[in-house]
């Protein structure tokens, strides 16, 4: 919005006369108001594109002008300044719902046109009709024909005149022009040049009703021009059948009412093609601003989906691929187009296609979510890799889904780090074993089996201490691996060995009885007596004590607790043996 400059005020002021008093001059009869009444929605649009500061000047300028040219040919000095304080209401009025409620450009959609029409041209001269009612009924005109023939007047006026006068001042008319070369040029001037013709003919003859012909150019030419040839051909229209039926010519002619009823039902022609031609254009407008829109929006994603290094893929409710980004080469090695129209699942995992059927079913039954799932997929070569995929629905015009886009994001390397940190978190960096949290969870799931016979053992090294003290912890930390190794050869294949801290260490036994457990214990305690270790030269032999305790009912911290009582009794009694919970 801009500011007014003075010779931006001086044309206002020029062009406002003018309009108001070939109005008044040529369409006012028998004493009343005029029938046709075009310098309001001229300066309507002088309002609408500046800003709000420069209106009080336009509407001075402008209510001079109109004072003039009522007293000079309208109703006299006396009635010109409430008739100028009358238009300048309706034109604040209009101005400003205008700007309140209709934002956009002209034409910009049916919403717009909609908004348009009901405030410009409607509410806006029922504000102003009472006041030239009163002026008129004051003068002894007829109160009701005078409030008719104002709102007509004004009403038709704003709705065809408002929006061509907006267009002309914003200079989308120079854009037709400057935008259409060539070939489109020529269509242009074809179309123009048509339309010219048939109104010409259509208002220099007065013998058949032919008013409907100018409407059939003016329909080609909104589908093939849009809104600025629809525009430029109604205001040929009016200025055309507006002067030839001034001077007497044209269809309307053949009513047989006086000239004010013939301009007025000329206005009112004009008003209904309008009314038919506008919403039709500003629809279209819409829809070439929605195309435009779609195809940048097309081509970003395009270039985005080209190189991202995240899979697109746009499956259909059925789960065809309708779309996948050239990342799939390089993620998965296929060919982008061997993908399109196959199933989906054809790249997952089997034991994952329940999962991702499923997945795929919410994601169109919950339109307004984003879903995530993790899935094996398999790669072109054979090869198992991670996947992620976050999916979304697509929704129709009738907001049902038909489709969904996926983002598919290769976490092959983060699963391998949760792995590697889950095995961190439960592995003894010293030894390898499981921890003690590990052991823990271990001993829970054999718990929750039913009719499950464990047993559990806990195992100490004998004198650790003095390991320590006299080579180090070095030393004790090879004493621990050492331990270790002979404890994983000589337990079973299912039988699970972990440090559980210092030099304690545990053994679970699945599906074992106390004997059994007891039996394997008293191997590995031999074994681990019979071996020599060496520790900076000298040779070390060690020896392990240890309690077995069987896993019952009361769970397993009562089995622990019970086998590191057998185990104090086999320290107490000595060390270097195994002892079963009493």
């Amino acid at each position: 919005m801009s500011s007014v400059r003075p010779l931006t005020l001086a044309r206002l002021g020029i062009v406002y006369f003018l309009l108001a008093a070939l109005a008044v001059r040529l369409t006012r009869y028998d004493g009343g108001v005029a029938f046709l009444w075009l310098a309001t929605s001229y300066l309507i649009a002088e309002m609408s594109v500046v800003s709000r500061r420069a209106w009080s000047r336009q509407l001075a300028v402008a209510g001079f002008a109109s004072l003039a040219a009522t007293s000079l040919w309208g109703f006299g000095w006396k009635a010109a300044p409430v008739m100028a304080a009358a238009n300048m209401l309706e034109a604040y009025a209009a101005a400003h719902w205008l700007r309140q409620q209709v934002r956009q450009s002209p034409l910009h959609s049916l919403a717009w046109f909609g908004r348009f029409a009901s405030t410009v041209a409607i509410t806006a001269p029922l504000v102003s009709a009472p006041i030239a009612m009163t002026v008129g009924l004051a003068l002894g005109n007829p109160p009701v024909a005078t409030f008719v023939h104002w709102f007509t007047g004004h009403a038709l006026g704003n709705l065809t005149f408002a929006p061509i006068f907006i267009l002309l001042l914003q200079g989308k008319f120079a854009r037709l022009r400057t935008h259409r070369k060539g070939r489109s040029a020529r269509e242009t001037l074809l179309l123009l040049g048509l339309s010219l013709a048939t109104t010409t003919g259509c208002f220099l003859q007065t013998r058949f009703p032919l008013l409907f012909l100018p409407v059939l150019p003016l329909i080609l030419i909104t589908f093939r021009l849009g809104r600025s040839g629809a525009v430029t051909a109604t205001m040929m229209l009016a200025l055309v059948g507006g002067g030839l039926t001034l001077a007497g010519y044209g269809p309307v002619q053949l009513m047989t009412s006086g000239t004010g009823m013939r301009l007025q039902f000329f206005q009112f022609y004009l008003a209904a093609t309008v009314l038919t031609i506008w919403p039709v254009a500003a629809d279209l407008q819409n829809r070439s601003r929605l195309h435009r829109e779609l195809r940048v929006s097309e081509e970003r994603y395009r270039l985005l989906a080209d190189h991202s290094t995240d899979i697109l893929m746009h499956i259909d409710a059925d789960g065809i691929v309708h779309y996948v980004s050239p990342s799939i080469w390089q993620l998965g090695g296929y060919a982008p187009e061997e993908l399109v129209g196959c199933n989906a699942l054809a790249v997952i995992a089997p034991e994952y296609h329940a999962m991702a059927m499923e997945e795929h079913r919410l994601t169109l039954a919950q339109p307004s979510l984003t879903r995530s799932f993790e899935y094996e997929a398999l790669t072109r070569a054979g090869e198992r890799r991670w996947f992620e995929t976050r999916s979304r629905a697509i929704v129709d015009e009738d907001g049902r889904s038909d489709g969904t886009m996926n983002i598919v994001r290769d976490i092959s390397s983060r699963k391998e780090t949760e792995r590697f940190l889950a095995r961190a978190a439960s592995t003894d960096a010293l030894t390898g074993l499981p921890n003690r949290r590990a052991f823990r969870l271990a001993v829970e799931r054999r718990a929750m089996i039913e009719e499950s016979q464990d047993c559990v053992a806990l195992l100490d090294i004998d004198h650790f201490k003095r390991v320590n003290d006299r080579f180090g912890h070095d030393g004790g930390d090879e004493v621990l691996r050492h331990f270790a190794a002979v404890a994983r050869r000589m337990v079973r294949q299912h039988d699970f060995v972990a440090r559980m801290g210092g030099e304690e260490f545990a053994i679970l036994f699945a599906d074992t009885s106390l004997e059994q457990a007891m039996l394997v214990c008293e191997r590995l305690r031999q074994e681990i007596a019979a071996a020599t270790i060496e520790l900076a030269g000298v040779p070390l032999a060690i020896t392990v004590s240890g309690g077995v305790a069987a896993v019952g009912s009361d769970g397993v911290d009562e089995a622990l607790k019970i086998a590191d009582l057998a185990l104090y009794e086999a320290k107490e009694s000595g060390r270097d043996r195994m002892s079963l919970a009493a």
